[in-house]
């Protein structure tokens, strides 16, 4: 809030190339929930770089050039936020497995079985997609960026993201989202990545693709289960 109160226009006006921070200011109007959405939208633009953003290419240029200063009120907010989300991740998965064990503990028939063991299926996939990427970023992910160096969101997001596990994570994932991507929406946001794109080698695509599926797949599936069995009462 504090940002959005006192630093806003002092980031905004970093911006002049771009319509969008303009476009976004008369949009959300200037009222306490429109400022802070559009410190909310500054930051993004510093931070991970999600689809409809890598088609404000100049802003994300421009956000990359902002005084470190300026930067800190913007790096606050997202660290408490992910500590946050860290905290809300860890507190679901100790209380799922209390309820899996609590399950697993008593009588149960062969339905509260099946669906126990598919929703455990769920999660060691997923555990097991999210160690392969986690390999993929810390001992492929050199070699995977060195096919895609003329794309200007990979070299931006070495250089913006650094090389924490986050970071590494991010760029992984802004990899595996532009290897699926069209080339319609490419040629409007990343145009210098199509040639490599296409001459990408399979081997490391499929380090690439098949970790983000897996992943892809399983939460999907463990919410899905998990409703199914609810509506059903199996777990009742």
């Amino acid at each position: 809030m504090f940002a959005a109160g006192f630093r806003l226009d002092q980031m905004e006006r970093q911006f002049i190339e771009s319509d969008f921070v303009g476009t976004e200011r008369k949009r959300l109007g200037n009222g306490p929930l429109g400022r802070m959405k559009r410190v909310r939208q500054i930051r993004t633009l510093t931070g991970r770089i999600t689809y409809p953003l890598m088609l404000e290419r100049h802003a994300v240029m421009e956000a990359e050039r902002l005084p470190a200063h300026l930067k800190k009120w913007l790096a606050m907010p997202r660290c408490l936020l992910r500590m946050a989300l860290m905290g809300a991740c860890l507190l679901l998965l100790w209380l799922g497995f209390e309820r899996l064990c609590t399950t697993l503990s008593t009588p149960a028939s062969d339905a509260k079985l099946l669906y126990a063991a598919v929703l455990i299926a769920c999660v060691l996939m997923a555990a097991v997609a999210l160690l392969v990427r986690t390999y993929v970023s810390f001992f492929k992910l050199t070699e995977i960026e060195s096919f895609l160096k003329e794309s200007y969101f990979v070299e931006r997001n070495r250089r913006v993201l650094g090389d924490s596990v986050y970071g590494r994570s991010c760029r992984l994932y802004h990899i595996s989202n532009i290897l699926f991507l069209d080339y319609g929406y490419l040629q409007a946001s990343d145009p210098d990545a199509i040639p490599e794109i296409d001459r990408f080698p399979l081997p490391l695509r499929q380090w690439v693709n098949i970790p983000a599926r897996m992943f892809g797949y399983s939460v999907p599936g463990f919410v899905a289960v998990y409703c199914t069995a609810w509506i059903f009462a199996v777990f009742a």
